[in-house]
């Protein structure tokens, strides 16, 4: 685990900082969570007080945060009710976890997330991505229980809300 630790902290370490738009990534933050099937539903919380904001980010990329990460393994669907629809509250057909925190300045790109996932993870982890929701966005649901104190970095990848964009 030591070793693990080391190599992502030189990894980040090597690499020029990122400069976001406005200095600042989008985060997802943990809506709930289903003990009956083991299941959470994240998702950008979008018009909360400390909901996310997709279009620019919401979370100044100065802040560490974990990452939240998922492995699209093509677990079946639980019988949930999505709230308030499919569109918002999808099933990722897999599962999610999050890595030890990072500094959003460290994520330089996509690329970077995803090494992070795979290399904290292993095979098939890769840094979750706002349309990981087959039928929508805006969040989804998976096996795994993350911690609901606090917000996670999450990619987008058709908007300028990361800590990687100019």
């Amino acid at each position: 685990m030591r070793s693990i630790r080391l190599t992502l902290l030189a990894m980040l370490c090597s690499v020029p900082l990122a400069h976001a738009a406005d200095g600042k990534g989008m985060t997802w933050t943990k809506l709930g969570h289903s003990s009956a099937f083991g299941i959470d539903q994240v998702g950008c919380n979008g018009g909360a007080v400390d909901g996310c904001n997709p279009y620019q980010g919401d979370t100044s990329c100065k802040n560490i945060l974990p990452v939240l990460c998922v492995k699209n393994d093509g677990s079946p669907r639980p019988p949930y009710t999505a709230t308030p629809s499919e569109f918002y509250d999808g099933w990722l057909g897999g599962q999610i976890t999050t890595t030890l925190p990072i500094l959003g300045d460290a994520l330089r790109s996509r690329s970077v997330g995803d090494k992070l996932c795979s290399s904290s993870f292993g095979s098939g982890w890769r840094m979750a991505e706002f349309h990981d929701n087959p039928s929508g966005g805006w969040g989804f649901r998976a096996y795994g229980n993350v911690r609901s104190s606090q917000h996670y970095w999450v990619a987008i990848n058709d908007q300028p809300a990361n800590c990687w964009n100019p």
